[in-house]
């Protein structure tokens, strides 16, 4: 049987690489803090009071129910009399997706139409309570600061068994400029029902925004911040809800709590530390919405007979600088991946593309950019990889030789072999450090290019959105683990990387086998399985990513006719190492004398 090409060290990394998806897509899916898992569920039944089963939406019209708006550069706000709530949240410099139009696009509210609920519940041992979803908010002031450009809304409702004296105001403030953050308070006076304290509780149902619902329900989670008692000293962490499963949680000191989607977020952030607050987190598995996000806490007011809760409110886009400016930590809602695949798309991916953002050119045209930088950054390590593939080559007839000698001794030749490849002064594992060091790069973008907000709604020739697929066409069924569409740049990428394969294989032949041991797979089979895989795996990813790919299998194929015809010179590696192996030779040879003429 004749031998077929191949250079075992590109078998090793494509292994690895089909090795570590698996990995690192299942981590993706199923990994769950260790603290979440210690979730004792049981805690449910006895809160089951914090939230009931049938949802309650205020409908009584007691009132005729007016709006109030609050608006700066960037955010226009429309707040209820009805409960005091904030009705809708439109954010001005983006936009949604809508299937229905023809441009795809239609105006983004983040919140609309009662789907985010708060609300104060007060009670005595009486029986009497006050739920401030029933209460009718007036507007009591409404101003605006000439000097800060702060505008002040107050909605102020009256205690209904009280009406003389007591009163309850929700105070709104936001600023002229580009904040996507406000501030909320809660005044309350002459409520003898503090005496017991109060329940705050918050509703939130998430709308969808993007054009692939399960890809968008897929990063959408509730995140919180908080505080750890370490040595008496408190320590903050950002942890989060599972953004598959239903899942309820007992937080015992929250510094801010998140409800993330894909690319915004509402973000609630207390004055002062919300202590033992429960929250539940619940799928919807189709329909507009994409999850139910409810938390209550217990407002401690024994010995007041007022008194006066703080918030910000943020409604934004998850823009990392934006988010940073914060300083609480927020930019780590952001999923760049966890461990080291975090620190590569934060300081090394999110660097290059925010430096060749400043050139304003398109960003089909931008990730383009970012491809070629990343590959000459990474091309001495290309560059080794093809001289040890080129030296392997040209040794692999002396590979032969000692296989031929040593048969049926592996020790012998195995020691002969790494004496080979010592004289000639390479490193066979090399090319497997090489490829070990290129897979993190190469996973770390399948969590960058789907979080950058930049990326999202920008189109680059047929494709629409970046940071979804592109679809040149609607299949009329699914395919398991495929989809029902037809990504264009993800068949370009797979037949370029078809392309690679066979260049970097041609050429090379593989070790010598039996021709009866069926056991040992075909590994050219292998490889040339791979193109087929990404093929499958990538077809619904963000279509930047395919574009990435695409371009740095261009690239690849670029490499290895520049290196092939302009850096190794086949003849000279081959000169190279018949001289180490003469001096090599002659150096035990004059070792050899000089020990004879001692004698």
């Amino acid at each position: 049987m004749r031998d077929k090409n191949l250079d075992y060290s590109h078998i090793i990394g494509f292994i690895l690489i089909l090795f570590v998806l698996m990995i690192f897509t299942y981590l993706n899916n199923n990994v769950i803090n260790d603290n979440d898992k210690k979730l004792n569920f049981n805690n449910h039944k006895k809160n089951q009071e914090f939230f009931p089963k049938k949802e309650t939406f205020y409908t009584e019209k007691r009132k005729k129910n007016d709006f109030f708006l609050l608006e700066n550069n960037v955010l226009k706000l429309k707040i209820s009399s009805l409960g005091g709530n904030i009705n809708e949240v439109f954010l001005k410099k983006y936009k949604a997706y809508d299937s229905s139009l023809s441009y795809h696009a239609k105006d983004l509210y983040l919140i609309k139409s009662y789907n985010f609920l708060y609300k104060l519940f007060f009670s005595n041992k009486k029986g009497l309570n006050i739920n401030t979803d029933t209460l009718y908010f007036q507007p009591f002031l409404l101003e605006k600061n000439k000097i800060s450009g702060i505008t002040t809304l107050i909605m102020r409702a009256k205690n209904p068994y009280d009406k003389e004296k007591g009163f309850l105001d929700y105070i709104y403030t936001i600023g002229e400029k580009d904040q996507y953050d406000i501030n909320f308070s809660i005044r309350a006076k002459n409520f003898s029902f503090l005496k017991h304290g109060s329940y705050l509780s918050l509703e939130h149902r998430i709308s969808s925004l993007e054009k692939d619902r399960d890809w968008e329900n897929s990063y959408t989670q509730v995140y919180y911040s908080d505080s750890h008692n370490d040595l008496n000293n408190y320590t903050s962490s950002v942890k989060y809800l599972s953004e598959k499963k239903t899942e309820y949680k007992n937080i015992y000191r929250v510094n801010w709590i998140a409800h993330k989607q894909q690319f915004f977020s509402f973000i609630l952030i207390p004055k002062k530390i919300l202590k033992n607050v429960f929250v539940q987190s619940e799928n919807y598995s189709s329909g507009s919405f994409l999850k139910k996000i409810r938390l209550k806490t217990f407002i401690n007011t024994e010995k007041d007979e007022e008194f006066h809760l703080s918030f910000r409110f943020y409604f934004g886009p998850l823009d990392f600088n934006l988010l940073k400016k914060y300083q609480n930590g927020f930019e780590n809602i952001i999923p760049f991946g966890w461990g080291f695949l975090k620190w590569i798309n934060k300081y090394f991916f999110l660097i290059i593309f925010q430096f060749l953002e400043k050139t304003n050119l398109n960003y089909g045209i931008i990730i383009i950019f970012m491809t070629v930088v990343v590959k000459l950054i990474l091309y001495p390590i290309t560059y080794k990889q093809y001289k040890l593939s080129a030296i392997m080559k040209l040794i692999r007839p002396e590979i032969e030789k000692l296989s031929h000698k040593y048969r049926g001794d592996v020790f012998k030749k195995q020691r002969a072999m790494m004496e080979l490849y010592k004289n000639v002064g390479i490193n066979p594992m090399s090319g497997c450090i090489s490829t070990l060091f290129q897979i993190p790069i190469f996973y770390s973008l399948f969590k960058f290019f789907p979080t950058i907000i930049n990326l999202r709604g920008k189109s680059f020739l047929w494709v629409e959105d970046l940071t979804s697929y592109d679809s040149i066409l609607k299949l009329p069924f699914f395919i398991p683990f495929y989809g029902n569409h037809v990504s264009l740049l993800t068949l370009l990428y797979s037949f370029a990387l078809l392309v690679y394969t066979k260049l970097s294989n041609n050429g090379k032949k593989d070790f010598p086998k039996n021709e009866n041991d069926s056991s040992i797979p075909n590994m050219n089979f292998l490889l040339y399985l791979m193109p087929i895989i990404m093929l499958f795996f990538i077809n619904s990813y963000a279509s930047a990513l395919s574009l990435y790919y695409f371009i740095s299998n261009i690239i690849n194929i670029g490499f290895f006719f520049f290196i092939k015809e302009f850096m190794l010179d086949e003849k000279k590696i081959f000169v190279k190492i018949q001289e180490k192996k003469v001096a090599k030779h002659n150096y035990w040879k004059n070792i050899k004398k000089e020990i004879e003429n001692k004698k």
